[in-house]
């Protein structure tokens, strides 16, 4: 993964930003046969190993789930060797790995602004703790009924992005039209 995400990134010159999440699906985690208990503490060291990676030319790591030797992995991303890292997660666990690891958040399904309003305010307090800044973060939302008009309020909270969901038609056929109808109403392109 170290080296996929590298590659991507040195592909479009350092414009990739990697979004990471532990899994909520027990289903899938049993059919790689991997445990679901501790993901979160796997999904840390795993991107702790691919950031030494990243790093140095020739790199090691000795942790709990995964450890190598005098390894080498090229390319390196672009900028100075680093890819930032998106968490998406509502939970406290989740807050706390965007504190003390993440570039950024996502928090998705959200009940509304208020709710996001609550969500930062335990990550505030996660970054301090952490002796971050939390302006420092790229923050993205997305809400259960978002509309355009919570990206005013989203925003004087220090939120970046409103990612707003719609559900695709149940018949393949009317894609097109759903397509079209939303490039309208949002105006997006549909190339």
């Amino acid at each position: 993964m170290a080296k996929q995400a590298a590659s991507l990134d040195t592909l479009c010159r350092g414009r990739l930003v990697l979004g990471v999440g532990v899994g909520w699906s027990r289903e899938e985690f049993e059919a790689l046969g991997v445990p679901f208990a501790r993901r979160g503490e796997r999904a840390v060291e795993y991107l702790r190993a691919m950031r030494e990676l990243w790093r140095e030319d020739v790199s090691s790591f000795d942790g709990e789930f995964v450890s190598f030797s005098a390894v080498r992995v090229n390319p390196k991303p672009a900028r100075d060797r680093r890819i930032p890292v998106v968490f998406g997660g509502n939970s406290d666990p989740a807050l706390r790995r965007v504190a003390e690891l993440g570039d950024g958040w996502y928090g998705f399904n959200l009940a509304g602004v208020d709710a996001v309003g609550e969500r930062l305010a335990v990550l505030e307090t996660l970054c301090r703790k952490a002796g971050r800044d939390m302006r420092e973060l790229d923050l993205a939302v997305a809400l259960e009924a978002g509309q355009a008009e919570d990206h005013g309020p989203l925003e004087r909270m220090g939120i970046g992005e409103l990612v707003l969901v719609e559900a695709p038609p149940e018949d393949p056929r009317d894609a097109e039209d759903w397509i079209t109808t939303l490039a309208t109403r949002w105006s997006v392109a549909t190339a």
